[in-house]
C-alpha cells in the first residue's frame, strides 16, 4: 500500500518541476522588456530621487544575465515580469517612452560620438519655429490692420474737412483774404486726402494680390452723360465750356465710385481681421506659449511622449479656435473683471487657457439648459368670495 501510495505520489510533482526548468525561446517583446528595464533602472540611479530596492533590481539584473546565458525558464519570466511590473510602478509617471523620447542612448557604436537627435529634440525645435512664425505672422497682421485702419480714418475726416470747407468757399462773396486763406486750406486738405487715399489704395493692392479697381460708370449713368455730351456737341463752340465741365464732372463721378469702391472693401477686410484673422492668431499664438511651457516642463520631468505630441497638437487648434470664438461671441464689455482688456488680448489669453473658455460656454449651455427645463410657476388660485 505504501509503494502504491508512493508511485501515485510521485508523477504530480515532477511534472510541475519539469515545467518550472522547461527551457523558453525568448520572444522579441521579451527581450525589448528586459533591455527596457535595465534603463529603468539606470535612470533610478543617475535620478537619485527614488530609493530602489535590492532585491528589485537584483531581479532585472539577474533576468539579463539568465538570458545572456540561454537559460530562460518559466520560473525566469514570471520573476522579471512580476519585478518589471512593480519598477514600472516605481517610477510612474515616467516610463521607457518618455526616457527614450528625451534622454539620447550612447550604446555600441554610437558611444563617444554625437547623440542622435532624439524626438524631445526635435519637438523644441519645431514648437520654436513655428512659435516665431505665428509671432512675425500676427505681427504683420496686426501692423497691417494698424495702418488701413488709420488711414480709412483719415480719410473719413478729411473728406467731411474738406467738404466743410468747399461749402465755405462757396458761400463766401466778401472777403476775399478770408477766401484766399479757405483756397489755402483746401489745397491743404487736399492734398492730405489725397495722399492718404493713394496709400489705401495700394494698402488694397495688397490682399487683392496687386490689383485693382476700374473707373467704370454704371450703364445708367454712362448713358446719360454720353446724352448730354450729344446734345452739347451739336453746337461745339457756343457749348465748349459746357463740354469742360460735362467731362470733369464725369470725371469725378468716376473718381469718387472707385474711392467709395476702396472704402467698402477696406472696411470689409478690417472687419475680418478684427473679427476673425487677428483673434485667430492671437489664441494661437498663446497656445504656442502653452504647449512651449509644458514641452519644457514634460522634458524637465522626463514625461515627454507621444501621447503629448498628440495633445500638443490638438492644443494648436483648439487655441486658434478658442481665439476667433472670442471674436464671434465675447466683448470686453461682457467680460465682467477682464472688462479693461481688448479682445485681442482675450483671445490671447484664451489660446493660452483653452479650458477655461469651454468651461464658460459649458457654464452658459447649463444656465440656458437649466432655463428651458425649469417648470412655470403655478398661477395663484382665486381669493374664495364672502356670501
Amino acid at each position: 500500500m505504501l509503494k502504491r501510495k508512493k508511485n501515485m505520489t510521485s508523477p504530480t510533482t515532477e511534472p510541475q518541476n519539469k515545467d518550472d526548468d522547461k527551457k523558453l525561446q525568448v520572444s522579441a517583446e521579451m527581450e525589448l522588456n528586459i533591455n527596457d528595464g535595465q534603463r529603468l533602472l539606470a535612470y533610478i540611479s543617475r535620478n537619485g530621487a527614488t530609493t530602489l530596492d535590492p532585491d528589485l533590481s537584483q531581479a532585472i539584473i539577474d533576468a539579463k544575465c539568465v538570458l545572456a546565458n540561454g537559460h530562460w525558464s518559466v520560473a525566469e519570466e514570471n520573476r522579471f515580469l512580476i519585478n518589471y511590473d512593480k519598477l514600472a510602478k516605481l517610477v510612474y509617471p515616467v516610463t521607457v517612452e518618455s526616457i527614450n523620447a528625451v534622454i539620447p542612448q550612447k550604446v555600441g557604436q554610437n558611444a563617444g560620438k554625437k547623440p542622435v537627435q532624439t524626438k524631445a529634440d526635435k519637438a523644441v525645435g519645431w514648437y520654436r519655429r513655428y512659435t516665431m512664425v505665428a509671432l512675425l505672422l500676427m505681427l504683420l497682421a496686426q501692423l497691417y490692420f494698424m495702418l488701413g485702419n488709420e488711414l480709412r480714418t483719415n480719410l473719413t475726416k478729411m473728406f467731411d474737412k474738406r467738404e466743410a470747407t468747399s461749402d465755405q468757399i462757396a458761400k463766401m462773396t466778401k472777403d476775399e483774404d478770408q477766401q484766399a486763406q479757405l483756397q489755402k486750406t483746401l489745397k491743404i486738405q487736399n492734398q492730405e486726402f489725397d495722399a492718404n487715399y493713394k496709400l489705401l489704395m495700394s494698402w488694397n493692392k495688397v490682399w487683392m494680390v496687386g490689383g485693382g479697381f476700374e473707373a467704370k460708370l454704371p450703364s445708367y449713368f454712362a448713358a446719360k452723360y454720353k446724352h448730354e455730351e450729344d446734345l452739347l456737341s451739336e453746337q461745339p463752340e457756343q457749348n465748349a465750356e459746357a463740354l469742360s465741365q460735362l467731362s470733369l464732372q464725369r470725371k469725378l463721378h468716376e473718381v469718387r465710385i472707385v474711392y467709395f469702391e476702396n472704402i467698402v472693401s477696406a472696411d470689409f477686410v478690417l472687419h475680418a481681421f478684427q473679427g476673425y484673422i487677428l483673434p485667430l492668431l492671437y489664441g494661437l499664438l498663446g497656445a504656442f506659449i502653452y504647449v512651449l511651457r509644458s514641452l519644457m516642463g514634460e522634458i524637465k520631468t522626463l514625461t515627454y511622449t507621444f501621447d503629448s505630441e498628440i495633445r500638443f497638437r490638438l492644443r494648436l487648434t483648439l487655441g486658434a479656435l478658442g481665439g476667433m470664438i472670442i471674436g464671434w461671441f465675447l466683448k470686453p464689455d461682457d467680460a465682467g473683471a477682464m472688462a479693461s482688456l481688448s479682445p485681442m488680448a482675450l483671445a490671447f489669453l484664451m489660446g493660452y487657457n483653452v479650458d477655461l473658455l469651454f468651461t464658460l460656454m459649458d457654464k452658459l449651455v447649463d444656465n440656458i439648459k437649466q432655463a428651458i427645463d425649469k417648470p412655470a410657476k403655478p398661477a395663484p388660485s382665486p381669493a374664495p368670495t364672502q356670501k
